[in-house]
């Protein structure tokens, strides 16, 4: 009988414990898209395409510190080849689920943010037969958020960097430029 009052006396004192804790807690859902823009070697057979992110934002309203976890898709265009008999290339498409940490700078309605993280990347040529390859990644940029009523809009840029061998292509790298909305 000991055990079991103490065991509900721990659990409702965890409890109320925690509910103020968690009333502190915020998060945000927002949705983005922009263009991006490849880099590195990928820059030599894809040119700017564009990208959608869909993203959930987790925090406490006291600490400048948060946790973002992001699903990216972008598509980035071919480049045309003018050389006889090269190959030519076709569109990348691009997605990844992304877990970031995020710290803000101090601010009112505007407020600044540097982002890094890594995830799991999925990329696939748009060609009949190709298949896709899933590699590891990581991330890091800079943004702005700004107050709009019960809004928040951000522009953000980020660079990428996926790990893969030489044999499949090498590192992919890209920078997206994103404008997007929290809510």
């Amino acid at each position: 009988m000991k055990k079991q009052l103490f065991s509900y006396t721990l659990f409702c004192s965890l409890l109320i414990g925690s509910s103020g804790a968690l009333g502190q807690k915020s998060y945000a859902l927002g949705i983005a898209g922009g263009a991006v823009i490849p880099v590195g070697r990928l820059g030599d057979t894809q040119k700017t395409g564009y990208n959608a992110t869909a993203t959930l934002a987790i925090g406490v309203s006291d600490l400048p510190i948060g946790v973002r976890f992001d699903g990216i898709y972008n598509n980035l265009s071919h480049k045309n080849t003018t050389t006889p008999g090269a190959t030519p290339s076709s569109d990348l498409r691009v997605t990844a689920v992304l877990a970031n940490l995020v710290f803000a700078f101090p601010g009112n309605s505007a407020k600044a943010y540097i982002l890094a993280g890594g995830g799991l990347y999925n990329s696939k040529a748009n060609v009949a037969g190709a298949k896709s390859q899933n590699n590891f990644g990581v991330n890091g940029g800079l943004g702005a958020t700004f107050g709009v009523g019960p809004f928040a809009t951000f522009l953000e840029s980020r660079y990428h960097s996926i790990s893969r061998s030489d044999s499949k292509g090498g590192v992919f790298q890209f920078v997206p430029i994103t404008l997007g909305v929290m809510f």
